[in-house]
């Protein structure tokens, strides 16, 4: 027991080293030197405990998708309302992307090297999966909660957040404007709950638009 306590502390201080030098150094000048010498362990430690370099990283991988799990379950309130739940949330959350810009540009960075290798691609489908099922759970919550019920099926407004949060998370990590980054969160955010709550539906709005594009094709 106690052996074993002492191997997870090794990979947790392993991994947590890791995303010190990928932070610092970036995924294309990440070496297993520069790891071991942050994790203060030689590199055959470092095999012992993930083999090689790629199943380190794609280890990284992992406890980034866990960790973003727990950050968005952490910044679920217990809101009244579904519109209320929403909002909190999507807000909440977003604190913890502009406090760590860094680690989005990490979890893109391995996401796609995960793509990548045939053998680690199933991480990236995991990955979104994960998050939808997170905030699936929050709305289902959010309805037993309030009485409400959200006008499309939850994991469609769920793939519908996650999806919007992942566009924002990319242009802010690229020009870090907070300010137009909120701009568009409130926007996203509005919009969610107007999906959530009825408002324009999708339905009617794609008929809307093929009807539209058939005429001017006409």
């Amino acid at each position: 027991m106690v052996a074993s306590a002492k191997n997870s502390e090794k990979r947790t201080e392993i991994l947590a080293a890791t995303i010190r030098i990928l932070v610092r150094d970036g995924l294309a000048e990440t070496t297993t030197r520069k790891i071991a010498g942050e994790a203060g362990v030689n590199q055959a430690m470092l095999r012992y405990y993930f083999g090689g370099k790629d199943d380190l990283l794609f280890a990284v991988l992992q406890e980034m998708m866990h960790l973003t799990g727990e950050i968005a379950r952490a910044s679920a309130p217990a809101a009244p309302t579904l519109r209320a739940t929403i909002a909190e949330s999507m807000s909440a959350f977003w604190e913890h992307v502009e406090a760590q810009p860094e680690l989005q540009v990490i979890q893109y960075e391995l996401t796609l090297y995960a793509l990548r290798s045939p053998e680690a691609a199933w991480l990236a489908r995991q990955q979104y999966a994960g998050y939808g099922a997170v905030v699936e759970q929050l709305v289902h919550e959010a309805e037993a909660r309030s009485g409400e019920s959200c006008a499309i099926p939850a994991d469609e407004m769920a793939r519908y957040i996650v999806g919007g949060l992942d566009g924002l998370i990319l242009q802010f990590i690229s020009d870090r404007d907070e300010a137009r980054a909120r701009r568009d969160l409130r926007n996203l955010i509005a919009a969610a709950v107007a999906l959530a709550e009825g408002g324009a539906g999708p339905e009617r709005l794609w008929d809307e638009s093929r009807k539209m594009r058939t005429e001017a094709r006409s």
